[in-house]
């Protein structure tokens, strides 16, 4: 049933793609899909270490035997909390950026974000789900993906995109246990996130078409802070250290990503941020 499933979403998601290339675009639009992102030095940060039971070298540019462009492998998230939360923050992370984009009234760039999580995450990420008995969403992803081409309204796009969210959230209670505290394994997937917003900024300031790579970094700030909002308090009470490098980095990441929309002059340094966001990957290694 699971492979299946795997044919029919890649099947739907190869159908919206072309939908997407034929749609008539906006000036607002226009030229400004995903596009490239940054790739992070030296892999994931802090929880995709080695000693994370990560592999090195495993980064976001998907290079390996398996994994979609994140280099997500089924295996290792079956195993590693930090792996498997991390896979589905990206993907939340894709759904919250378009919510967003969505808003701002680039409807063919929100397609695009809730299209490509299917085939970049999910169908490799589904074999985790099965061995770790979480809840299925590929019915979920489909329906989100399908909304913008299939005449529903606004408020059904808005849910199909909001069933996602739901059903992320409901598949990250499914992680696979671990001997660290739930605090130490957050603080690791939060940094994964701080990282991946700080270097998109930082691509997208140096880039002559900034909205593609800031709008995946907005997405994975979005994230960041449903993950500080859940879990910063008992983070700072395993470490307080911890708690203010990630909260610092924060703050700067509030600042450089204030709408959906690059702005024309960087609002922040983002040299600065990077190096706040590597700040927090080194004091997250405090609790490895």
């Amino acid at each position: 049933m699971a492979i299946e499933r795997k044919k029919n979403l890649l099947g739907q998601a190869g159908v919206t793609a072309l939908l997407i290339g034929l749609a008539a675009c906006s000036p607002m639009n226009e030229g400004e899909g995903e596009g490239e992102r940054a790739t992070p030095a030296g892999g994931e940060g802090g929880g995709y270490s080695a000693s994370a039971g990560e592999g090195e070298g495993e980064g976001e540019s998907g290079e390996g035997s398996a994994g979609g462009e994140f280099g997500i492998k089924a295996d290792q998230a079956a195993q590693n909390p930090v792996t498997y939360l991390t896979a589905l923050e990206v993907m939340r992370a894709h759904y919250l950026a378009g919510l967003a984009a969505y808003d701002a009234d680039r409807r063919a760039v929100a397609a695009e974000m809730f299209t490509h999580p299917i085939s970049e995450i999910y169908v490799d990420l589904e074999a985790a789900l099965i061995e770790l008995e979480a809840p299925l969403f590929g019915d979920e992803l489909e329906r989100a993906a399908a909304a913008p081409f299939d005449g529903s309204t606004d408020a059904e796009i808005r849910a199909a995109a909001a069933a996602v969210i739901a059903a992320i959230d409901a598949a990250e209670i499914h992680a696979p246990q671990t001997e660290y505290a739930e605090a130490a394994v957050e603080a690791q997937v939060l940094t994964n996130m701080i990282v991946r917003a700080a270097l998109q900024y930082e691509f997208a300031m140096r880039s002559d078409a900034p909205n593609g790579p800031y709008l995946d970094g907005y997405g994975f700030f979005k994230s960041a802070e449903v993950i500080a909002t859940r879990h910063m308090d008992e983070i700072r009470e395993l470490d307080s250290v911890v708690a203010d490098a990630l909260s610092e980095a924060m703050t700067s990441l509030a600042a450089a990503y204030p709408t959906v929309l690059a702005p024309e002059q960087a609002s922040v340094d983002a040299d600065e941020l990077v190096g706040l966001a590597d700040a927090a990957s080194a004091a997250a290694e405090r609790l490895e």
